[in-house]
């Protein structure tokens, strides 16, 4: 609640430091050439386009132009090459006060003109503080409604307190880092000592305000890390069970139900976009066709005294089964929408747009199922499944599986196969009668592209490495 601003989410700031920032101002003043410019346009770059939609027509051009860009959580992790170039700069500012064919002349000017500047802007901040700023946050409002008036009042005057607090801070940092550069260009102090004054003042200035983020109370002991959470009555009731199923825990929405089981809810900060859309539309809903068709053989809830309880699901349909029909649909919408009038455990719901081609619907409306038919999960791994089915007919199986056409090979008796998407998420496969197998194995070509180029980028390395150390001694 300390933050104030636009950002509706902080954790800590991006610090790069008063004294860097003070070095990186001095040495635009006297570093020539490209090296500055670039350093420089890095720099503003980076900074503009983490303001995000702040600054969106920057944004907004970046992300419909530049590819990979849309793909960054947060657009506050650019600052990470500010963070690059403020420094890098900054060193060689500082190389050019030690160098001594430069002219001490330039060298004071520069000083003074960088003292002024941010020494001045601190003086502005704080002699302008009521008038500069407001002092209010975006999640205002939301703390206003929980602790009322009063606190907010508190909060402000708490902001205000700290803002003064860390511009002076800053003000004395950068008038000691004068000071060095000062006595050291007067002839009173040497480059050795100055080094080591820098040194000291960076190390105080970064490792200070780190501390504030990462300090002795936020560290837990190994124990606690390396089990998070804690086993309980419902979770050893469900470890008893060694088939492969999943698990919905209704009282939490956290990872700790996916730390002990296969669960179909918790967290992650990169969502499958599918299976996110389903959860929002009929999971969160209790579906229950839905948890059956995610082999959801196991619910935890809490009961009428507030006790943490398991619920058996008999209904769930398993790892694999055969469907009897098909439900043909002619966009994404009802397929999502499709999953909540039908009988998951016999129809399939396909996308005829995407997938009409892979039945003929004159021939394949419906299938007949062998009342002997089955189809068996003898092996799971994240990256390969194995079936075991039997049925006397043709049929068509349902598979308890995200589907993700890039990488996932699918085989019938070692022989490929191909599968589709059915039930907006899961994966489906026509299969002909009689005793096989069937097996899915994740193979993206990226993954072999990879390990090709990093193969040969290691292989002419060691090349480069013997040739360059034969070549020296072949010199010497």
């Amino acid at each position: 609640p300390t933050y104030w601003g636009d950002q509706p989410i902080v954790e800590a700031p991006a610090y790069v430091g008063a004294v860097l920032i003070f070095l990186f101002l001095m040495a635009l003043f006297l570093v020539h050439g490209r090296l500055k410019w670039w350093l420089l346009g890095g720099t503003l770059l980076s900074l503009l386009l983490s303001y995000g939609k702040n600054l969106g027509v920057l944004t907004d051009l970046f992300i419909d132009i530049v590819p990979l860009y849309n793909k960054f959580r947060a657009v506050s992790s650019i600052q990470v090459i500010l963070e690059l170039c403020i420094p890098v700069l900054g060193v060689f500012g500082l190389s050019r006060v030690l160098n001594r064919f430069e002219k001490e002349e330039e060298k004071l000017k520069a000083l003074k003109i960088t003292f002024g500047i941010t020494a001045g802007l601190c003086i502005i901040l704080l002699l302008g503080r009521s008038y500069l700023f407001d002092f209010t946050g975006a999640n205002d409002a939301l703390y206003q409604q929980a602790y009322g008036p009063e606190y907010m009042e508190a909060v402000k005057s708490d902001r205000m307190s700290l803002f003064s607090t860390d511009v002076w801070r800053s003000l004395i940092l950068i008038s000691i880092s004068a000071v060095l550069i000062w006595t050291f260009l007067k002839g009173k102090i040497t480059d050795h000592l100055l080094l080591t004054g820098f040194a000291v003042l960076i190390l105080f200035d970064l490792v200070a305000v780190n501390t504030r983020y990462v300090n002795a109370d936020v560290f837990q002991s190994a124990s606690l890390i390396e089990r998070p959470y804690r086993v309980n009555n419902a979770d050893r009731a469900i470890l008893k069970d060694s088939t492969h199923f999943r698990v919905f825990d209704l009282t939490t929405n956290s990872t700790r139900p996916s730390y002990f089981h296969n669960s179909i809810n918790g967290y992650h900060a990169a969502k499958m976009r599918r299976y996110n859309e389903l959860f929002d539309f009929h999971i969160s809903k209790n579906n229950l066709e839905v948890l059956n068709m995610l082999n959801t053989k196991y619910i935890i809830g809490n009961d009428e005294s507030g006790q943490t309880v398991v619920y058996d699901n008999p209904d769930a349909n398993g790892n694999a089964w055969f469907i009897s029909d098909i439900k043909w649909v002619e966009s994404a919408d009802e397929e999502i929408q499709a999953l909540d009038s039908i009988d998951t455990r016999n129809t399939a719901v396909i996308n005829r747009n995407q997938f009409g081609s892979y039945l003929k619907e004159s021939e394949y409306q419906e299938f007949d199922v062998d009342s002997m038919a089955s189809i068996k999960l003898k092996s799971y791994s994240p990256d390969t499944l194995v079936y075991e089915y039997s049925n006397s007919k043709d049929g068509f199986i349902v598979f308890s599986e995200n589907f993700y056409p890039e990488g996932w090979i699918s085989e019938i008796d070692e022989e490929e196969a191909r599968h589709i998407r059915v039930n907006y998420v899961l994966r489906g496969m026509t299969v002909p009668a009689g005793d096989h197998t069937i097996s899915f194995r994740f193979e993206p070509q990226v993954v072999r592209t990879g390990t090709q180029i990093s193969l040969a980028s290691s292989v002419i390395f060691v090349i480069l490495l013997l040739g360059g150390v034969f070549w020296h001694y072949k010199q010497r």
